[in-house]
């Protein structure tokens, strides 16, 4: 059976809002996140890079990971669970739930469960992240967010994704990585 389609584009961040859109087996799922309840970006690299060259859940009482989080809106949340297994390949399941009126009760709009792998997905991230970058500057995505680009964490992502140990210190380096995104 052919492998289903995973795809993560984050399409704009203004005004304290972060859009995405995943693509799911030709589905086209549409995220609003909202930098008062999220810190989407921080989540995305903290958790692959736990997730890196994990073959599955290490234990969680002993080693903590990011492999859950949430994604915040005005009444809605987005629940993200990344496991990791055999070759790199990740199991990604995000939930989207609602609430109808503050304090209320949730309600489920939509779920995805997919497979992709490590490798796939972290490029993906650090790519859009890096096409934020050249869009809008450090300085730019601090006014659309109103908080700093987590660009610590992006660079150990990139670190990772270049073969090199996640606490690489080289800036020339780290420059090249978003050079090679142009």
């Amino acid at each position: 059976m052919a492998e289903k389609q995973f795809e993560l584009f984050l399409t704009e961040v203004r005004a304290g809002w972060l859009e995405a859109r995943i693509v799911h087996d030709g589905e086209h799922y549409d995220l609003s996140v909202s930098c008062s309840f999220s810190e989407p970006l921080k989540d995305l690299f903290s958790c692959l890079c736990d997730l890196y060259q994990l073959e599955a859940l290490p234990d969680l009482l002993e080693d903590y990971r990011h492999f859950e989080f949430e994604w915040g809106g005005e009444g809605w949340l987005y629940y993200w669970t990344i496991i990791p297994g055999p070759g790199g390949v990740l199991q990604v399941d995000i939930e989207f739930k609602g609430k109808r009126e503050a304090g209320g009760v949730e309600h489920p709009v939509w779920s995805i469960s997919a497979m992709t792998d490590w490798q796939t997905l972290a490029g993906q991230v650090f790519t859009q992240t890096s096409e934020m970058l050249w869009m809008y500057g450090f300085s730019g995505y601090y006014d659309r967010w109103s908080k700093d680009f987590p660009a610590g964490k992006m660079m150990r992502l990139g670190h990772l994704l270049h073969g090199q140990a996640r606490d690489t210190d080289d800036f020339s380096r780290e420059l090249g990585y978003l050079a090679e995104t142009r």
